[in-house]
């Protein structure tokens, strides 16, 4: 194609890039050519030339040679590999040969009454052999390349899934082994202080509880990514409102100081699995441990619109630091935690955005926008589960 040109160029031998660059313009020149040669033939013959036969020759020798000229126009922006563009042109050529021949020896035994006709005949003969034969051989050039995508479509599905059954399996092996482990020295930390009147050895079990809890943030952060690629159907969806309802109810649990409200429909189905809690999760906690407030307070609100679906999560701290706004979702260098860039990171994964909208000394609102789930979807995804 020719818009692929620089890019193939790089790579391909110096034969294919010839066979690129050459090919569909040869076969439009050809065409061209022929064109031209009708024109003359019409100007020699002008004399011997009735208007029916003009007519014919304009029509089964002049369109097939419009017909190459487009062929090669077409073959030119195709998506058929460079590669097989010598077939193609076998093809053109063999047709053109073969069809001449063929009419050549009919002519030996039945020619026409006219060296105008006998040239025409001929002309025609090598026009339409052309142009059957690049039919023939862009079609199968075509189903060729069909077929090999096919092939690599089905080896790349066997990849993905192998891919996805490791995630589940690192998902798991995190969850059950490592996220334990840490919080069993996290516990035993915690009892040992209370235990312990020795300063420095409390100090120091404080860093070793401390460190532990910053190991449980990054294996939540990193099982959010995995989990944000657990399901392999396509249009797979998820209720937000129950899973947005979810989110706030542990939050809730787990910061009692603070009010969280929810203003939300019955359901609201976007594309997405449940890995979106992450997104969710980390906009709560941020507008909770960055309150000023003794009591903070929070709102969540979900807006349905005809292709999207819009939640925004406001809260009453004391905004945002303008220096800091730029570098609001960006991975910090500080610390492990991914918070508001694992935030931006998922719902990009969703086909979603999350901004800041608004932030000053009243608070600061994120928004966060997710494609609606389509009727097709929603039942798509109730057919697979019932499965």
């Amino acid at each position: 194609m020719s818009h692929d040109t620089p890019a193939r160029s790089r790579t391909e031998t110096p034969r294919s890039w010839l066979t690129q660059k050459y090919v569909p313009r040869l076969i439009g020149w050809f065409g061209g050519l022929s064109v031209l040669s009708l024109v003359g033939w019409t100007v020699a013959f002008a004399g011997m030339i009735d208007v029916p036969g003009l007519l014919l020759s304009a029509a089964f020798t002049g369109g097939p040679a419009l017909g190459l000229i487009w062929g090669g126009y077409r073959l030119d922006r195709s998506d058929i590999e460079t590669g097989r563009y010598a077939r193609i042109l076998q093809w053109c050529v063999g047709g053109s040969v073969g069809f001449l021949a063929i009419n050549l020896l009919t002519m030996v035994f039945f020619p026409w009454y006219s060296q105008a006709g006998n040239i025409s005949w001929a002309h025609f003969s090598v026009n339409a052999g052309a142009v059957g034969g690049f039919a023939v051989g862009y079609v199968e050039a075509r189903a060729i390349q069909r077929e090999v995508e096919a092939t690599i479509a089905t080896v790349r599905a066997d990849q993905l899934a192998d891919e996805r059954e490791l995630l589940l399996y690192l998902n798991d092996l995190l969850r059950h082994e490592v996220l334990n482990s840490a919080q069993i020295i996290s516990g035993h930390a915690s009892l040992l202080q209370a235990e312990c009147d020795d300063e420095r050895v409390r100090t120091r079990l404080e860093m070793i509880e401390g460190e532990s809890d910053d190991l449980v943030d990054v294996i939540d952060d990193i099982r959010a990514m995995l989990e944000a690629n657990r399901d392999p159907e396509t249009h797979s969806t998820v209720d937000l409102t129950t899973l947005l309802r979810t989110q706030v109810a542990e939050c809730r649990a787990r910061f009692d100081e603070a009010v969280i409200d929810i203003e939300c429909p019955a359901s609201a189905h976007v594309q997405g699995n449940e890995g979106l809690k992450w997104v969710f999760s980390n906009l709560l906690e941020n507008a909770i441990e960055h309150a000023d407030a003794a009591t903070p307070h929070v709102r969540v609100t979900v807006d349905e619109q005809p292709e999207t679906v819009i939640v925004t999560v406001a809260d009453d701290g004391p905004g945002i630091p303008e220096k800091e706004r730029e570098r609001l979702f960006e991975r910090k260098s500080t610390n492990h935690g991914l918070g508001l860039y694992l935030s931006r990171i998922l719902a990009n994964r969703y086909g979603g955005t999350v901004d800041l909208a608004d932030t000053g000394p009243d608070g600061s609102v994120f928004v966060v926008a997710l494609p609606r789930a389509s009727a097709a979807d929603d039942a798509e995804t109730s057919d697979y589960r019932r499965r």
